[in-house]
């Protein structure tokens, strides 16, 4: 028997469409997107945070908003970079059904945590966007695999009727997204990672 495909949410940007040359994304489409959950603060009072732990996590990667997701897993790879007296790292974790690429940023100090670097756990919570065109100064970040299925467009052009209001399509449309945010579903191919069939 067969399971369902685990599904999952990331943001397209307005930046990240235009990038592509607004190719139009529909229903059943097979893509290849790295999935980015952007800058992450090591204070857990903040909207998106990380901490990291020697001890074994449990790799977990679990929606608790549009887009949002709470993450736990091993860091595969990981970049270092000092500039100007401050660290900041570029990590990728394995989160089990996904690889997900973040960015830390420092303490206060200047320092990351210790022990911000592979073979360490992290976990965290943070806003994830589907990475098409890739203008990073790394390599960290293995594609993910998926199978479109639906899109949620929230109206936010000023003046605009439906202004404040989702709307669900199985396809976007070849044009530029404007002040409009929008959040894909999508189904994550069997194997992950390397084109493959679903």
């Amino acid at each position: 028997m067969k399971l369902p495909l685990p599904e999952i949410e990331f943001e397209l940007t307005a930046y990240q469409y235009e990038m592509m040359g607004f190719p139009g994304l529909k229903q059943g489409e097979p893509v290849s997107v790295v999935l980015d959950a952007g800058v992450l603060l090591p204070d857990v009072s903040a909207e998106s945070w990380f901490t990291v732990q020697k001890e074994a996590l449990p790799s977990r990667f679990v929606r608790v908003a549009p887009a949002h997701y709470a993450f736990a897993g091993q860091i595969r790879e990981a970049e270092l970079v000092n500039e100007d007296d401050e660290q900041t790292a570029v990590l990728q974790v394995d989160c089990g059904v996904v690889k997900l690429r973040v960015t830390c940023a420092p303490l206060a100090d200047g320092r990351l945590p210790y022990g911000t670097w592979e073979t360490r756990y992290l976990s965290g919570i943070g806003h994830v966007q589907g990475i098409f065109e890739d203008e990073f100064r790394t390599a960290i970040g293995q594609p993910t695999n998926l199978t479109l299925w639906s899109f949620q467009r929230l109206v936010l052009a000023p003046g605009d009727i439906h202004f404040g209001q989702w709307h669900e399509t199985p396809d976007l449309l070849p044009q530029p997204l404007h002040h409009d945010r929008v959040i894909v579903t999508a189904r994550v191919h069997r194997n992950g990672s390397g084109l493959g069939t679903s």
